[in-house]
């Protein structure tokens, strides 16, 4: 046990040794070093056994990565009557279901497969052996770097048909980009440095509209999203008694509608028509449709606005803004009104 472990924890050092110098520069390697336990084929006649345990990883991008796996240790025969010294060595792929890239506290699927040899001694009889392997596994990030995993592995042999099987836990150090901005993690496409010059989240070789202000509110390719306006128009005109007639004084309040109706050539107004309550309901209706028609003219006929765009629409005496019982608020019930709002991107 001393003996294989030792051997493991060397392999495991001389690895260190060989990336260390390179760690700076977020090489997309793992270092993997644990305890595992050795479930033998029953055919095997071998006792069940723990066994330290070391590997690499190279990530190709966020969800490839290849593996190398070495396991050393000796065990006792079911009969008690000899040892075995155990040895494996794997090569092969794991697929991650989660990403390199983020905090700490993500969970990391992954499926592992690949083949490689077995090696059996019983000291006065050896093996080796063809051995195809498949796993499940998960990986904890317990930082951004370190994470802790847990594995089943099973070993098939192809010479013998013996299928052992080595479950274990252990450690893993990851040298990798970790933010995003480079190596393996950074996308399935490989290596990328991101440069935003004019920092409104899009990379310049995607940025079709450089230099935008701080702040700009951009879209996908960097070109800065419509503001989104508010115009509005308000008019009113008040009428004489029983008279649909505009007065001259409120040309200007018809031309600017008619302008604001031009300027924005989607919109059609409704011209709404009011009375006071003098005469008789169904007379002030008539009175109130009539008022609203001489205000349509006038924007159609004199200021070119397509009939289309106007209704005119008179409501009688149903909807007082001021008290009918005063004169002044019989006034100010006799009206015509137009009210628009219209949202317009910039």
């Amino acid at each position: 046990m001393k003996k294989t472990f030792l051997r493991s924890a060397v392999l495991a050092a001389t690895s260190l040794a060989v990336v260390t110098p390179a760690a700076h520069a977020e090489i997309p390697l793992t270092l993997n070093l644990g305890m595992g336990l050795w479930k033998n084929d029953g055919s095997r006649e071998l006792n069940d056994t723990e066994t330290p345990w070391a590997g690499l990883e190279w990530a190709f991008n966020d969800k490839w990565a290849a593996e190398v796996l070495y396991a050393d240790d000796d065990t006792r025969t079911e009969d008690g009557m000899g040892r075995a010294d155990i040895v494996t060595w794997q090569l092969g792929m794991k697929y991650y279901g989660g990403s390199y890239i983020g905090d700490a506290g993500r969970i990391r699927p992954y499926l592992a497969f690949g083949a490689g040899e077995i090696d059996i001694d019983y000291g006065d009889a050896d093996t080796v052996e063809t051995t195809l392997n498949g796993g499940l596994g998960a990986r904890w990030m317990i930082t951004q770097r370190l994470g802790l995993s847990g594995e089943a592995r099973m070993l098939y042999s192809l010479d013998e048909h013996y299928k052992d099987t080595l479950l274990s836990v252990g450690l893993n150090y990851y040298l990798g980009d970790v933010d995003g901005t480079s190596g393996a993690g950074a996308s399935d496409a490989g290596a990328y440095t991101f440069s935003d010059e004019d920092g409104d989240g899009v990379a310049d070789d995607m940025d079709q509209c450089p230099g935008t202000p701080a702040g700009t509110r951009v879209d996908s390719v960097g070109c800065p999203l419509p503001v989104t306006q508010v115009a509005s128009i308000k008019m009113m005109v008040n009428f004489g008694f029983d008279s649909s007639t505009v007065e001259e004084k409120y040309f200007n309040d018809v031309s600017e509608l008619a302008d604001f109706l031009k300027r924005f050539e989607d919109v059609h107004v409704d011209i709404e028509g009011h009375t006071d309550s003098s005469g008789p309901e169904s007379y002030n209706q008539s009175l109130s449709q009539r008022r609203a028609q001489a205000v349509a003219d006038l924007l159609v006929n004199e200021h070119g606005i397509a009939p289309r765009r106007v209704e005119a629409k008179g409501y009688g005496e149903s909807q007082p803004v001021a008290d009918n019982a005063t004169r002044e608020g019989r006034a100010e019930n006799r009206r015509v009104m137009a009210t628009l709002e219209v949202e317009y991107a910039e």
